[in-house]
């Protein structure tokens, strides 16, 4: 029998709790085109020197640094993809071009607006200052560590793979994540809602964060029924690729219709916490079932998105293999809506902007954890302590939202 916890909790065990019965995806194989945000398995080392030779920062003449000569014969031009063909002699240079290998006895280029040409000589005008010669081995020997194991893989870091030719490394899987909305009420987007209807909103809220490196298996509606429900929550083990999360929007609360608690325990999901002490979100329910979690969320947008951000993503960092978002920034209230406090710990929604060359944040108002227009141009939310007076200056959680400032 399930064990049915019935005391509310802090958020920081709730948070012990999700991470105690969450396990790490198995890796997979990846290629340069679909990684982006996954997370690197293996431990990525350099396959030989880079650069494997001397090459010239710059187009101009490479010479000998220590040649006292005041006059050079070009002997040889080198282009970038090209060996030299010998070596240099005293009083001898190479015209050379960007990237191009240094020949043996050069160790030092002039840059061509330091030199002046005369047919067949060049004479340095300027020899002091920089060489402008890359080194061979001087970003990297064979066998360096360049991407250590937990290395969040993006653009910079898929050009150091396509370097070193690792073009299918070890990487996490990619979290999949079952939706169910739950209401009557709830009509989809497209549709002008009737009399006692809403279109939801949840859906599309939780769909848009596939940019946070995660793939929604299935989003689907169900009324308030508790035997559809629990068709639909059985039907999600039954795709081909089953989710690794399932999060069910909606009747998180005790009234005579909310069935998403009875529904998991009827299937066999142990109930670890089902109220937080929170705000919004104090009916965020956590469950798992043969290593699937599962997130029952109240049904407001505010509430959704609060509960996204400080629950359900740290379940999917754990799933991906990534280190826990939760490092807090102390940043001064800049205007917007006066902070107020509350019996419960408050995350209020905020926009995080500069200002005169500072971060500083700036409360959005909401009338209400449903009030989903309050969310435009949210990037940060403030926490507030429980019974706490805010402050001028406040703890910010920031949120990797595209197009934050």
């Amino acid at each position: 029998m399930a064990r049915y916890v019935e005391w509310m909790i802090s958020l920081e065990e709730a948070r012990a709790l999700i991470a105690a019965h969450t396990v790490p995806l198995s890796s997979a194989t990846g290629d340069l085109d679909s990684h982006d945000g996954r997370i690197l398995q293996q431990t990525v080392v350099a396959d030989a020197a880079y650069p494997p030779v001397d090459r010239s920062m710059m187009d101009g003449y490479a010479i000998g640094a220590s040649d006292p000569a005041e006059r050079f014969t070009v002997v040889m031009e080198v282009a970038a993809g090209r060996l030299p063909v010998r070596g240099l002699h005293p009083g001898e240079c190479a015209r050379i071009f960007t990237g191009a290998a240094l020949p043996e006895g050069a160790t030092q280029v002039i840059p061509q607006e330091d030199a002046r040409r005369d047919g067949d000589t060049m004479i340095p005008l300027r020899r002091e200052g920089p060489r402008y010669v890359r080194t061979r081995g001087s970003e990297a020997q064979a066998g360096d560590v360049l991407l250590p194991a937990g290395t969040c893989i993006n653009a910079a870091e898929t050009a150091i793979l396509a370097q070193v030719g690792c073009v299918e490394p070890w990487l996490s899987r990619v979290p999949g994540m079952g939706h169910i909305a739950i209401g009557d009420e709830l009509v989809d987007p497209s549709e002008t809602p009737g009399d006692g209807q809403i279109r939801d909103s949840n859906t599309a809220l939780l769909q848009a964060f596939s940019y946070w490196h995660l793939s929604v298996c299935l989003s689907q509606r169900c009324p308030d029924n508790l035997d559809a429900l629990v068709a639909r929550i059985a039907g999600q083990f039954e795709m081909p690729k089953p989710p690794d999360i399932l999060l069910l929007s909606g009747g998180a609360s005790v009234g005579d219709h909310d069935y998403s608690a009875r529904a998991l325990r009827d299937l066999g999901f142990t109930i670890h916490f089902d109220r937080v002490d929170l705000r919004p979100g104090k009916p965020l329910t956590f469950a798992t079932r043969y290593g699937m979690g599962a997130f029952i969320l109240p049904g407001n947008p505010i509430s959704h998105f609060v509960c996204f951000h400080v629950a359900v993503r740290l379940a999917l960092e754990l799933l991906a293999g990534r280190a826990p978002h939760w490092t807090f920034v102390d940043l001064p209230l800049d205007g917007g809506e006066p902070l107020r406090r509350n019996a419960r710990e408050t995350f209020w929604p905020a926009r995080v902007v500069v200002r005169e060359g500072a971060l500083v944040v700036v409360p959005k108002r909401w009338s209400s954890s449903g009030d989903t227009f309050a969310l435009a141009g949210t990037n940060a939310l403030i926490r507030i302590a429980a019974d706490t007076e805010p402050g001028s200056t406040m703890p910010v959680l920031l949120l990797d939202v595209p197009g934050a400032a």
